[in-house]
């Protein structure tokens, strides 16, 4: 092995350690010699592919946004009503945060500073576009109520997305697609009824 790819084996060694210690403890409580352990690195070694704890934080909910980027560019390819578009694609992102320590890791980062961040998470944004859409199908078919208002839809897949991560029974998020999924079909109508849509 060449040491060029010594070194990027040691990298994604590092960001799945840092990853494993994010997800567990969050931001603050994070541990940068425990990554270092989990790897058998030095702490001064482990500064050497990563500055800070900020950096390797940053690493992370950058493959956030990858993920989110193809995710939603996939949603722009099926053709499925756009409350539907919403469902799959919190379903989706479930899976991947099920799969991926990474993710999983990266989810937790974007919450734990939605308080203090100047501007909301995309993950936010996106799913607010799409209940947008939502809400403009509804009026342009005549079944949206007299006040729409695409806030609730966009909260509502907020909280069974964030809501089903934070109550999982353990820190791997085992089951997490599944509960996700089963929370958006225990009610098929409820993105109907946050936004006041009639069915004829």
């Amino acid at each position: 092995m060449t040491k060029q790819a010594r070194s990027r084996r040691t990298h994604e060694l590092v960001l799945d350690a840092a990853a494993a210690e994010f997800a567990r403890h969050g931001y603050p409580r994070a541990n940068l010699q425990h990554v270092a352990d989990r790897t058998g690195l030095t702490k001064g070694a482990l500064y050497g592919h990563f500055a800070s704890k900020e950096e390797l934080a940053r690493a992370l909910t950058g493959q956030l946004d990858e993920v989110l980027e193809k995710l939603v560019a996939q949603d722009t390819v099926d053709e499925l009503p756009a409350r539907e578009r919403l469902r799959a694609l919190s379903c989706a992102l479930a899976e991947r945060i099920e799969s991926d320590v990474r993710i999983n890791a990266a989810l937790r980062l974007e919450m734990d500073e939605v308080h203090s961040a100047p501007e909301p998470p995309r993950l936010l944004a996106d799913l607010r576009r799409l209940a947008t859409e939502v809400a403009e199908s509804a009026k342009t078919e005549g079944t949206l109520g007299e006040r729409p208002s695409t806030a609730p839809l966009a909260d509502l897949a907020t909280v069974i997305l964030v809501g089903a991560y934070y109550t999982a029974p353990d820190l791997e998020r085992r089951g997490l697609a599944d509960r996700v999924r089963d929370l958006w079909d225990a009610h098929p109508a409820c993105g109907q009824a946050v936004l006041g849509i009639t069915t004829r």
